[in-house]
């Protein structure tokens, strides 16, 4: 089988892998229940509203996919390994955890980036520590909504208190041995 076709068949794999299949049963097993419990109008309705969701959000998620690809290639893989690879140890962990917290944004550019960090050879413990940093620590949360909102000392306390989560999950999923191999694992045991 030729480069070309095997890519094309990876990446229709991907798209229709197990997740797909499990949010489609899902979908349609709670749409039926939708439509036995309050009809086919409500059912309809609730489909129109979320398909006009669709349509706002995915040209966001393509634009940060499509930016998550261009720092994938404009920051050099050697670079992402040296920080964050599975060598960079402690350092690359608490790198990441930083680098978490100060990621602007929701989702839709979170997790592109780690996905990015991920395809350039970040070890799963800096992956880890980089998406529990911006989900429990996120600057642009706490000084846009809990600051404001909850006030300095709750604010404090709960920051404080979160600190060594994103290093500590670091650290135990770095630890963990499981059947998992990013690319930065993947290149070692080709070395090796």
């Amino acid at each position: 089988m030729s480069g070309t076709n095997r890519s094309e068949q990876e990446r229709g794999n991907r798209l229709l892998g197990p997740s797909f299949y499990l949010f489609a049963g899902l979908t349609a097993v709670l749409g039926a229940i939708c439509y036995v419990l309050r009809g086919p109008e409500v059912l309809f309705d609730r489909m129109v509203e979320e398909f006009g969701f669709l349509i706002v959000i995915a040209p966001r998620i393509g634009a940060a996919l499509v930016i998550a690809g261009f720092v994938q290639v404009l920051v050099p893989r050697d670079l992402v390994a040296r920080w964050l690879g599975s060598r960079a140890g402690l350092k690359g962990i608490v790198i990441a955890s930083v680098a978490g917290a100060l990621t602007p944004g929701g989702p839709m550019t979170s997790f592109p980036l780690l996905v990015a960090l991920f395809a350039s050879g970040a070890h799963r413990g800096s992956l880890i520590a980089y998406i529990t940093g911006w989900s429990l620590l996120g600057v642009q949360r706490v000084l846009v909504w809990e600051l404001p909102l909850m006030g300095g000392e709750f604010t404090l306390i709960r920051v404080l208190a979160c600190a060594p989560l994103p290093i500590l999950a670091g650290i135990l999923a770095a630890r963990i041995n499981f059947a998992w191999a990013g690319p930065a694992e993947a290149d070692q045991e080709a070395e090796s």
